[in-house]
């Protein structure tokens, strides 16, 4: 991994998207699908250099990215959205009311998740990473997005952990999330 020269940089809405040179050159140029990994640029990891590699499952219903958590001790799924500004919890999972928790003042209408939003900290630890008390938001629209990918989700894994590593390499081809620093 450390040695990879990276091709083709495409700019979208804030993110870099960009596709690893030898994994573009293998790619089948009869298939149209992207390249089998794509790297998210992100923020730094505090001067610790790691590697930190995630399994994920893809959603039959909408090829979705599904990781395992743990969040306050509990097993989580989680999506991982880097569309999404915030990591957000069902209030169905951490069993609260959002409408009980400080409000967050989230947008009335938008193209993501809409929905009651309250303020919560919880330790939560993706992968071999762990963070005690991490402001998060809980939200009561989740299981709607549940139903709608017929399996059950804890939460959603958003840039504001996504972007305290360096890069988010998402491997397709072998279903692993790669967390580096």
């Amino acid at each position: 991994m450390k040695n990879l020269a990276f091709g083709v940089v495409v700019a979208t809405y804030g993110a870099m998207l960009t596709i690893p040179a030898q994994v573009g050159a293998q790619h089948n140029n009869t298939d149209r699908a992207w390249p089998p990994m794509l790297a998210l640029t992100a923020g730094a990891c505090q001067n610790r250099t790691f590697e930190n590699d995630i399994p994920f499952e893809m959603n039959r219903q909408f090829s979705s990215i599904l990781i395992r958590a743990q969040v306050n001790g509990q097993p989580a799924t989680l999506l991982v959205d880097t569309g999404s500004s915030r990591t957000i919890l069902s209030s169905d999972f951490v069993r609260l009311s959002p409408l009980l928790l400080e409000p967050a003042h989230t947008p009335l209408k938008g193209s993501g998740l809409v929905g009651n939003a309250g303020w919560f900290k919880a330790t939560m630890e993706v992968g071999g990473v762990s963070w005690a008390k991490r402001e998060v938001l809980v939200m009561d629209g989740i299981r709607d997005l549940s139903n709608s990918l017929k399996e059950r989700i804890d939460g959603i894994l958003g840039q504001d952990i996504l972007k305290e590593f360096r890069s988010v390499l998402i491997d397709f081809k072998h279903h692993r999330l790669l967390l580096l620093c």
